[in-house]
């Protein structure tokens, strides 16, 4: 297998900073989009650090900050994102046009984004390999050949670079690979915790402080780490205190276990040997287990949209569209089961389901009581318009849009948070389900079961 081939576009140079210790200031130096605001959205907590108006070219914008964080750069409304390494006693200088963002002579910005876009130019090079073939030893030598790579460009700024920035740009450098490595393990190929293919997690340390900005590295470490040890992970409550016994630093403890209890809401596919442990009541008491977790905000954040999508609940009135430009109520199916499904058209998984679940839209296309309503939540409707056509010119079930539906109102209240996603809505308008099956004859079965019960 020849070494990785990557390369770095654009050139890095070093960026003077300015003299002021405990600020953190921003210059729009360039603005050539319609927006009206930049955020700044710190990726450990989630939070929104800064909103930075447009409207002004050239003028300082300050913030005060206590340390080195990695951040997120981002226009509302837009797909386009850019990462920062943000500090104490640094000016940044940003760039906006209609398709991107970047910091302006940022070393350390440039690398964070390169080991990102590099990761996804790898999958793209050896998709065909990586996807099709049979061979996980050599995808992690793929990976790690990547690391090196990259490795040796980030020993090049060693010395333009602060500890901090080194230390999150090299921790950054080898847990995006791993990352990669746990979703073809765990998920992709679904291989038992003690196939030697894990064996990587031996490398992990559990006490790295820049872990912080990627934590699932850890997280599915000590997973495989309690399967190893035990068949089953009994409860919530058994991998939280693993997770304590494991970590040393109470600050990474406690973020960590906030960390995995939002992931579990949020994204349960990810989580398979989890999910079926996490109801209302575990939740509930996860929440006052960690009541003094600094951290609690993020767990609360999300179990406050799961409560919004739970069994019994009354689902969310949305507002969506159809492709003729129409409006849709999710009441105007009053009286009628709803099989709701959210999908993209830049979602594989969903792509991939599609036929299935238009396949049983079509089956149930005379039923007087059950509908399926597919929900876009994409953010360009004509891409959805063209796709619609072309994969459901018949129009079985109905087809609506709700743009950027994901990170709206609709996606808190649903907890749209990973896709496919599939709900079921009695003819009274509550929630029966909110994790169906995917399209299958297992969903058929369970639709044909629950209409006798919820059809008058």
């Amino acid at each position: 297998m020849e070494l990785v081939r990557i390369y770095v576009f654009g050139l890095l140079t070093l960026f003077s900073a300015c003299n002021n210790k405990s600020e953190f200031i921003i210059t729009i130096k360039a603005n050539n989009t319609n927006y009206d605001t930049l955020f700044i959205q710190e990726l450990i907590s989630g939070r929104t650090m800064a909103k930075v108006p447009l409207n002004s070219l050239n003028k300082n914008y300050t913030f005060n900050i206590d340390e080195t964080k990695l951040a997120l750069l981002s226009l509302s409304g837009t797909e386009s994102t850019y990462m920062a390494i943000i500090r104490p006693g640094v000016k940044k200088i940003i760039i906006i046009d209609s398709t991107f963002i970047k910091t302006k002579k940022s070393i350390p910005d440039s690398l964070i984004n390169y080991f990102a876009s590099s990761t996804n130019q790898l999958l793209s090079e050896y998709s065909d390999f990586i996807f099709t073939k049979d061979n996980p030893e050599k995808v992690k030598f793929i990976f790690d050949s990547l690391v090196q790579v990259r490795n040796k460009i980030l020993n090049t700024y060693k010395s333009q670079l602060t500890a901090d920035e080194f230390g999150i740009l090299e921790y950054q450098n080898r847990a995006r690979a791993n990352s990669f490595l746990f979703y073809f393990g765990r998920i992709l190929k679904k291989y038992t915790p003690d196939n030697k293919f894990f064996d990587f997690i031996n490398n992990i340390d559990n006490e790295n402080i820049y872990s912080k900005s990627l934590p699932d590295n850890l997280l599915y470490k000590y997973e495989i780490q309690i399967l190893r040890e035990r068949d089953t992970i009994e409860n919530v409550d058994v991998f939280i205190k693993f997770i304590e016994e494991k970590t040393k630093s109470k600050n990474l403890q406690d973020y960590l276990k906030a960390i995995y209890l939002k992931s579990v809401i949020e994204s349960p596919s990810y989580w398979r040997r989890h999910e079926k442990l996490f109801t209302i009541n575990t939740i509930n008491d996860a929440l006052q287990r960690e009541s003094d977790n600094e951290y609690t905000y993020l767990i609360k954040s999300a179990s406050n949209s799961l409560y919004a999508s739970q069994k019994g609940v009354k689902g969310y009135d949305f507002n969506a569209f159809k492709s003729n430009g129409t409006k849709f109520n999710l009441s105007d199916l009053k009286g009628k089961m709803v099989i709701m499904d959210i999908w993209a058209t830049w979602c594989g998984p969903c792509i991939s389901q599609r036929p299935f679940i238009i396949e049983l839209a079509k089956k149930y296309k005379d039923s007087p009581d059950v509908i399926f309503l597919l929900v876009s939540v994409d953010k360009s409707v004509e891409n959805w318009k063209k796709y619609v056509l072309q994969t459901n010119g018949n129009q079985y079930g109905i087809e609506v849009n709700i743009p950027d539906g994901m990170n709206g109102e609709f996606g808190d209240k649903y907890l749209i948070k990973a896709i496919p996603k599939y709900f079921l809505i009695d003819n009274d308008g509550i929630i029966v389900d909110s994790n169906l099956p995917e399209p299958s004859l297992g969903m058929e079965q369970m639709i044909e079961s629950l209409s006798h019960k919820f059809i008058r």
